[in-house]
């Protein structure tokens, strides 16, 4: 993402050690029981719990709230950061407002409606009602959001009456057939954007669900046919930056164009059921998936288009797993004097100076993700046999940095695994021969990065959680990444990487008795 012209600050900042805390107890089962309901001594029981409580939502939100809204002198605003306690700005302000909104959706709590109330009165007081001074039309686009979004959810026609005049505005001022149509990012007329297209499609189609008023359905169209025939790769399912006045194409690759070109798309095939939307969507998101284990850059359109997506077609079993390992990830790294976390998911979010803007996102994720059911393994010492070999997880030393493989079970303290769970569906995995735990070499988010020993420290590149693409077989996934570990080959020997989900044999598990 353009760090949105340098209205954006980020800090550099010391990283504490890092504690995880426990989300909920975890329910422990004794022997299992399989198919015919005869006891088994050889496999694990599965017990549910959600994955992603409430609790945790509600917490995520809370910890926000706490950390940067301020109420003051009958205004309530959202500071820049926990040391800046100034006003973050215009757009900032509206982005992250909304996704206060998704939290209120979460709940439809009386507070939360309040709160999204006071924000945006206090967003007129500071910014008027004609936001015709900034030149910004990308800034504009995500202020009409949560003034469209604020009037569905308190029936005040002042923030319908905002929404409206602004997006007309920006309209009138920002469309021309320049390259071919689309809408200008500034006045000044550089260069058109999908960060200026894309949202104000979101918001038009908001508009329309509350008017009726068919001419924002129609401008809608015309914008995103713009941004999918200039800025979309429809092989890929990259969007790109921006075209310049002379037509020359910006490229990028980030989760924020995409985000919200899913949002666009996936609002659109609502509202029209033109299948064209629901491709580029699909295909989209799931570049999206492909590329992110675990989000480490602003996530926040990105999670909230991908949770509508699949909420509004049926596609959660496609998209939740993925949405539950972002709220794994984030909340396992949040920082627990707050309960915030900043926008990299994949390590803790440090002590110092954060900024609102770099922690809205792990709001979001939480308040839009359904809680899903996680998976549950006994406490015990355990063989763990690959399903693709029938081969056994195997350390052949007891120092830091041996690799792991796989080998014929032969009954060595190398290939007895001791399991420990942590609640919330986490799990510790120590090597019986030499007390260290499993560790992804490098806390690497790429394929094929190596597991290894290492001494034990709680880090999340040492956790685990699982799931089940087959009865008596379980997936793990590494915390601080979202991938699953993997057998890189199926012959003696063959090394444990990880590497995205795909459900194949060489990454489910056995878990059995030594």
């Amino acid at each position: 993402m353009d760090l949105k012209k340098g209205k954006l600050i980020c800090a550099s900042l010391t990283l504490l050690l890092f504690i995880p805390l426990i989300f909920t107890s975890c329910k422990k089962t004794g022997v299992s029981q399989n198919n015919n309901g005869t006891k088994n001594s050889d496999t694990t029981k599965v017990t549910t719990n959600a994955i992603n409580p409430l609790a945790n939502a509600n917490a995520a939100y809370d910890g926000f709230v706490g950390a940067f809204v301020v109420r003051s002198g009958g205004n309530t605003f959202i500071t820049n950061g926990l040391v800046d306690r100034s006003t973050a700005y215009m757009w900032g302000q509206g982005f992250m407002i909304t996704a206060l909104e998704d939290a209120y959706d979460r709940t439809k709590s009386g507070d939360r409606k309040q709160l999204v109330s006071d924000l945006l009165n206090t967003f007129i007081t500071n910014n008027g009602t004609d936001w015709s001074w900034d030149s910004w039309n990308d800034d504009v686009a995500w202020a009409i959001i949560p003034f469209i979004r604020g009037y569905q959810i308190t029936a005040n026609p002042v923030f319908l009456n905002i929404a409206a005049q602004n997006w007309k505005m920006a309209w009138t001022r920002g469309w021309d057939n320049v390259t071919g149509g689309g809408i200008w990012e500034n006045q000044d007329k550089l260069s058109k954007a999908a960060l200026s297209n894309d949202p104000s499609i979101i918001a038009g189609c908001f508009l329309y669900e509350s008017t009726g008023d068919t001419s924002y359905l129609n401008k809608c169209k015309l914008i995103y046919g713009w941004v999918r025939n200039s800025l979309f790769n429809d092989t890929t399912g990259v969007v790109n930056e921006a075209l310049t006045t002379t037509g020359m194409l910006q490229p990028s690759d980030n989760a924020y164009n995409c985000g919200s070109f899913i949002n666009a798309a996936t609002s659109l095939y609502k509202l029209t059921n033109n299948k064209q939307y629901y491709d580029d969507a699909i295909l989209a998101a799931d570049h999206i998936v492909t590329k992110f284990g675990v989000m480490n850059e602003e996530a926040d359109g990105c999670v909230r288009a991908i949770a509508k997506l699949a909420s509004e077609n049926n596609l959660g079993a496609k998209y939740n797993p993925w949405l539950v390992r972002q709220c794994i990830a984030s909340w396992n790294n949040r920082r627990t004097d707050y309960n915030i976390t900043n926008n990299d998911w994949r390590d803790p979010t440090p002590a110092g100076e954060q900024y609102a803007m770099q922690c809205i996102s792990a709001v979001t994720v939480q308040s839009v993700t359904p809680e899903a059911a996680m998976i549950t393994v006994p406490d015990g010492s355990y063989k763990i046999v690959s399903r693709s070999s029938s081969l056994a997880l195997n350390a052949d030393g007891v120092d830091n940095n041996t690799p792991l493989n796989i080998e014929t079970y032969s009954n060595t303290i190398g290939q007895h695994w001791a399991l420990t769970g942590l609640g919330g569906g986490l799990y510790k995995l120590l090597n019986v021969g030499s007390s260290k735990s499993i560790n992804l070499s490098g806390n690497s988010g790429d394929n094929n990065a190596a597991l290894i020993l290492w001494d034990y420290n709680s880090a999340g590149n040492e956790l685990v959680y699982f799931s089940s693409a087959a009865t008596g077989y379980y997936s793990m996934f590494v915390v601080n990444s979202g991938k699953a570990l993997t057998v890189n080959g199926t012959d003696q020997g063959a090394a444990i990487v990880q590497s995205a989900y795909t459900e194949s044999s060489n990454q489910q598990w056995q878990f059995l008795k030594p």
